[in-house]
């Protein structure tokens, strides 16, 4: 008993200055910070081919901010002198961990979650769909 009572003073000061950290955004992922920016579609693999011609009506555009939005740009026209911006769309998104992320267009409650890989030093990243779709965006300078 009294082995125990000793054992339990000696450790009680240790509890009582032992703190646990709260939630911090102060420092967020590298994932996190890594994807602000502005990323151009590069290539996509569509069953296994790797397609780098990007066409006027495949060119998507997204940036992402710190203030947690985004914007998506498409494009349609022919050619490299009548590509026009087709669609802008704007939005939240969110780092649910895991290189998961959530992205929702203003006025709509439907969430696209999606699988953003880093690649190349966090220059660019992939998104797979599918075993038989991944889009790879490139950071802009």
């Amino acid at each position: 008993m009294k082995k125990t009572l000793i054992i339990l003073l000696i450790s009680l000061p240790s509890l009582l200055l032992t703190s646990c950290s709260g939630s911090d955004d102060s420092n967020p992922p590298v994932e996190t910070t890594s994807l602000f920016g502005t990323w151009d579609l590069d290539y996509y693999i569509q069953n296994n081919d790797v397609i780098e011609n990007i066409s006027c009506n495949d060119q998507i555009t997204y940036t992402f901010t710190n203030t947690k939005t985004y914007t998506k740009t498409t494009f349609a026209g022919e050619g490299a002198t009548n590509c026009a911006v087709a669609v802008i769309v704007n939005g939240t998104w969110e780092n649910l961990g895991d290189n998961q992320f959530r992205l929702t267009p203003n006025g709509s409650s439907a969430n696209q979650n999606l699988t953003i890989t880093f690649l190349d030093s966090f220059k660019k990243f992939s998104i797979k769909y599918n075993t038989n779709f991944t889009e790879v965006y490139a950071k802009r300078n």
